[in-house]
């Protein structure tokens, strides 16, 4: 007769240690939702660069906004110093404009971007790109429109509707050093302040 060990005593397939991959997992969603938090609060920031600064406020009124207003981020082609000169010929700037911004590349004070600018959506639109002391008013097409601005490492670009936004508002966009990057559209009374980095 053979006898049979008792099924209390079978010998039991050990427990994994599952406390080591559960605290694995734990750790991972933890940092999953800090960063879509993270990402949620930049997005956030990001929408909120367009400011209701009137566009006939005074200049002491603007510097004002300018503090208080976050500035969208962006990097812009840097042109090469010694194809300044070429880039300023066929900017659309005055000759004393040229003259003093090439006075500038030269002493290294400024750098010259490239900044195409488009229409994002299709409404079209005039707007004026004011970057210090320059200022150029450009017809939002489809097709970018190249604007050479000069900055220092990093400048302010402010971006102005000219014509009437109308209802569905100015939507632009320009070409960054990772791509087209839309720009917030823009109704009456708007203002669209940048921080261009030059690359």
């Amino acid at each position: 007769m053979n006898d049979l060990p008792d099924p209390v005593y079978k010998a039991q397939p050990e427990k994994e240690e599952k406390s080591s991959h559960f605290r694995t997992i734990l750790v991972a969603l933890a940092t999953c939702t800090l960063l879509a938090g993270a990402g949620v609060h930049f997005i956030g920031s990001n929408n909120s660069t367009s400011s209701h600064t009137p566009a006939a406020a005074g200049a002491g009124d603007n510097q004002g906004a300018d503090a208080s207003q976050q500035r969208m981020g962006i990097q812009l082609s840097l042109i090469a110093p010694e194809k300044a000169a070429e880039a300023l010929a066929s900017s659309g700037y005055s000759e004393k404009e040229q003259a003093d911004i090439l006075a500038g590349v030269k002493r290294r004070d400024l750098r010259l971007v490239a900044m195409p600018i488009f229409d994002a959506t299709g409404t079209g639109g005039t707007v004026n790109v004011v970057c210090g002391t320059m200022h150029r008013t450009v017809a939002l097409q489809t097709t970018p429109t190249v604007l050479i601005l000069p900055i220092s490492v990093a400048g302010n670009v402010d971006i102005l509707p000219v014509s009437d936004p109308g209802i569905v508002g100015i939507g632009s966009g320009v070409i960054t050093m990772f791509g087209p990057q839309v720009l917030p559209v823009m109704h009456q009374g708007d203002s669209l302040g940048l921080t261009v980095i030059a690359q």
